[in-house]
């Protein structure tokens, strides 16, 4: 490894593309790898641009091939360096990360999108320190869309939380019709109520923004109904979810804590919604005032 390194700090450039073309051909993805962080690195003082062209261009050579270890080390290498070396935020950087994103293989399963995972946290936190939010969200969209992809529902809580972040409707009602499509006739309104409630939760800090992500809740379920071409069934799940996001609508605890305990029973099938909702009323009650610190006020009054 050592000895390929330093041939490679002292070959001409062509010759080190011809040399790693040759390794990707007869399948030496760990040597075809190693390749391309020696050109990394003998570019990354004096030309960080062709450092980075460096990586990209060998992702693009080893993930198509299937082979996510030696591909991944890439990647990481270059979100890891935009993070580290504070990269400014341009459309030739930019367009780098979607390279290697719109790269990562198909049907290559759990361990690929873990390491598109770790991949967009980097160059997601690299978006947002430069104050990019909107490009930050896009590459959770597209993440989340990859997972489904991948894993479909059998990781579909992780699809959900990605697209999420990613904040787009359409890829959160990808989910549930995903999830729903797997499941029982029995189960459909359960996973619609969590998902919705679950996203309303996710994108709220406060009670105002529960008022405004109720009418967001709404439209998920008519985009979803609409998806599937059937009318919301007349269920106890559908029902509560419907008046829950009236509730939220008006901002008031009292009217979901009362949903809450009519509808305890059905809830009671599904722990995860009975949590979500008590999360949401904790954002909907005012917090308790901090008692006084009396330590505090003996010091003051005896000072």
């Amino acid at each position: 490894i050592a000895e390929s390194g330093i041939i490679a700090s002292t070959m001409p450039v062509d010759r080190i593309q011809k040399k790693l073309e040759d390794c990707v051909e007869r399948e030496d993805f760990y040597q075809a790898q190693q390749l391309c962080l020696s050109l990394y690195s003998r570019y990354k003082r004096k030309d960080a641009c062709k450092a980075y062209d460096a990586l990209v261009s060998g992702v693009g050579l080893l993930f198509p091939r299937g082979d996510v270890s030696a591909g991944t080390e890439l990647a990481l290498t270059l979100a890891k360096g935009y993070v580290d070396a504070g990269v400014e935020f341009d459309a030739g950087s930019l367009s780098r990360v979607h390279a290697i994103l719109d790269a990562y293989p198909e049907g290559a399963g759990m361990p690929s999108v873990a390491s598109c995972e770790k991949f967009v946290d980097l160059c997601s936190r690299w978006c947002q320190s430069h104050g990019r939010v909107t490009e930050a969200k896009v590459l959770h969209e597209k993440l989340g869309r990859y997972t489904l992809r991948c894993v479909g529902e059998e990781c579909a809580g992780r699809a959900l939380l990605h697209s999420m972040r990613g904040n787009n409707l359409s890829d959160i009602v990808a989910v549930m019709t995903t999830t729903a499509s797997r499941a029982t006739p029995e189960e459909e309104d359960l996973i619609v109520v969590k998902t919705v409630l679950r996203f309303v939760n996710f994108r709220s800090r406060s009670k105002a923004d529960l008022g405004a992500y109720s009418k967001v809740g709404v439209a998920l379920v008519d985009m979803y109904h609409k998806q599937t071409g059937r009318t919301p069934p007349d269920t106890p799940a559908m029902n509560f979810l419907r008046l829950a996001l009236e509730a939220l609508g008006a901002q008031s605890a009292g009217l979901l804590a009362g949903l809450r305990e009519k509808y305890g029973l059905m809830l009671g099938q599904d722990p995860s919604i009975v949590g979500e909702v008590d999360e949401i009323l904790s954002k909907l009650r005012p917090r308790a005032a901090k008692p006084p610190d009396l330590s505090q006020m003996f010091k003051t009054l005896f000072a």
